[in-house]
Parts: C-alpha cells; sequence; structure tokens
C-alpha cells in the first residue's frame, strides 16, 4: 500500500488512520483487497468526505467502490449518484 500512496506513512494512527480505519471497518463494511487497491482512501477527510458520500449512498441503498466515490469532485460525485438513481427508479 505504501508503494501506491507513500504519503499513507505521514498520517497519524490516533487522529487519521485510526478513526478512517475504524469507520471503514464498522459503517463501510470494506474489505482488505479494496484498500490494497486504493490506499489513497486514507488520505481523503472522513468528516468532510467520506463520511457525508458514504451517507448519502447508505440513504439511498446504493454501492459504489471508494475509488470512484472518492476521487471525483462532488458535482462529479451528484451526478454518478443521480445516474445511479435514475437507473434504479427505471428499473436497470
Amino acid at each position: 500500500m505504501a508503494v501506491r500512496a507513500p504519503g499513507i506513512l505521514t498520517l497519524s494512527m490516533d487522529r487519521n488512520l485510526g478513526p478512517k480505519l475504524d469507520y471503514s471497518v464498522r459503517e463501510i463494511k470494506g474489505d482488505l483487497e479494496e484498500f490494497k487497491k486504493f490506499p489513497q482512501f486514507f488520505s481523503f477527510s472522513l468528516e468532510r468526505k467520506i463520511k457525508p458520500r458514504h451517507r448519502m449512498l447508505v440513504e439511498y441503498g446504493l454501492k459504489m467502490p471508494l475509488s470512484r466515490m472518492l476521487k471525483v469532485n462532488e458535482g462529479e460525485f451528484n451526478a454518478r449518484l443521480f445516474e445511479m438513481l435514475l437507473r434504479m427508479v427505471e428499473g436497470r
């Protein structure tokens, strides 16, 4: 993981990695393979980006890979969410 995201080595376990790991295990139900593929997860803000986007997906009963959920700006995330909701309503 550190090879793909070397900045992860500079993050605080108590203030950054620990809370994100805890949230991802308890709420997102993330698996180790997804974090290996997308270690940049740990560089995103838990309170400003991870939690709000995950909660939106949960509210609508949708799932999205972490990388698709986090690597885009707010407008692109909302567009993806809208597309998913539209497909759900249309029964696709």
